[in-house]
């Protein structure tokens, strides 16, 4: 009995033992933990620790370079081009007169509606058909001739418009001085003009405009020349001509190379035909063969028809714009160039009446002057709005 008490207390001692053992190596290890944390704490601090350093948040990071638009560039939009027919700002013209009769500015000879789409576009266009001047000896042996004294600039600047054609049958009117005040009116005024310069260099040279992040270029010449010293020369101001294309169509070749997209406005086939010749057919091919994206004609004082080659619209007359009294089709074209590179061409529908330009906006004579232009185009569709595409049945 004595023998079995002394085993009992040795085991009881022994697992006293143990348990002191475990109580110290617990007490030691938190001690050794702490220190340890300590330590830690003086000698790198909490930054140091990868918990707490967190990588640069997004809006802190720079923005690595890249050719594609970052959410905050603008989107790129549709631009819109204008383009309208012969105007006449001679002193003596039916327009003129009746400019200053009605005493309203632009808007007592082309209707608000009209102005509005002239104003709203990215670029505007038409036909120069006079000189700006109060010099120059009248060109002899011609029906009529046209200037315009250097004010009358401001009725372009009302209509909205930004780049005219000088290469016509009447620019040089007046001679050489005349045309080269024509130049420097328009410069003063901030309006671009293609087709006729001081000289050859100039007058072939292509008109660059920026819009957006697009370069659109303007090249104009003419098919229709008084006299050969309309032409210009090396060191003398006057035109250029197309009746041979070689040097437009050098003008449509650089324009092209150093563009986005290039208008060839063209002074072109025979008075009050509604038809165009078949040399204009063919002269409208070779601008585009060569680069030109869409050629626009004038000089028949009539609305002649539209058509496309390899998807390129032409128009081969946009008639009378403001020019004299009669009542006859006229007509704005805007052309719609795309983000995408598309484009669509619509047509204004716009009369001329008692020295007075307007648009039709009674459903009907829309309708007759839609029904009439394509009567006139070849192998196009023109919807209720004016849009023209190719009939391609």
């Amino acid at each position: 009995m004595r023998k079995r008490n002394k085993i009992l207390i040795a085991i009881i001692c022994v697992l006293f033992v143990i348990a002191g053992g475990l109580v110290t190596y617990y007490v030691y290890e938190q001690h050794y933990r702490r220190d340890r944390l300590n330590t830690w704490l003086d000698e790198e601090g909490p930054t140091a620790a990868p918990t707490v350093t967190a990588a640069p948040s997004p809006e802190a990071t720079p923005a690595a370079p890249s050719a594609t638009p970052t959410p905050t560039e603008a989107p790129q939009t549709t631009i819109v081009l204008g383009f309208a027919g012969d105007v006449n700002l001679d002193e003596d013209s039916y327009p003129v007169a009746k400019y200053d009769a009605e005493g309203k500015g632009i808007l007592g000879v082309l209707s608000e509606d009209l102005v509005k789409e002239m104003n709203d576009v990215d670029i505007m266009m038409l036909n120069n058909e006079f000189a700006y001047s109060t010099r120059g000896t009248e060109e002899q042996n011609k029906s009529y001739t046209f200037r315009a004294h250097p004010k009358r600039v401001e009725i372009l600047k009302e209509m909205g418009v930004d780049i005219v054609s000088l290469a016509n049958n009447h620019a040089l009117d007046f001679g050489q001085d005349a045309l080269i005040d024509t130049f420097s009116t328009l410069d003063n005024a901030g309006i671009d003009y293609v087709g006729a310069g001081e000289n050859l260099a100039r007058a072939k040279a292509p008109v660059y405009k920026k819009v957006g992040s697009k370069t659109i270029a303007f090249v104009a010449a003419s098919h229709v020349i008084f006299a050969m010293d309309w032409y210009a020369g090396d060191n003398t101001p006057g035109m250029i001509g197309t009746y041979d294309p070689t040097l437009f169509v050098e003008s449509i070749k650089e324009a092209k190379e150093n563009s986005d997209y290039v208008v060839a406005f063209v002074h072109w086939g025979v008075e009050r035909n509604t038809k165009p010749e078949k040399y204009q057919r063919n002269l409208a091919k070779i601008y585009i063969d060569n680069g030109a994206d869409l050629v626009i004609g004038c000089h028949p004082h009539v609305m002649q028809g539209l058509e496309f080659y390899k998807g390129k619209p032409i128009a081969y007359s946009l008639g009378n714009y403001w020019f004299n009294r009669s009542t006859k089709e006229s007509g704005m074209l805007k052309l719609y160039l795309e983000p995408d590179g598309s484009t669509k061409v619509q047509m204004l529908p716009v009369m001329n009446k008692d020295t007075r330009t307007y648009i039709l906006t009674k459903d009907e004579d829309r309708k007759n002057y839609f029904s009439f232009m394509q009567g006139l185009s070849f192998d196009v569709v023109i919807d209720e709005n004016g849009f023209v595409t190719e009939d391609k049945k």
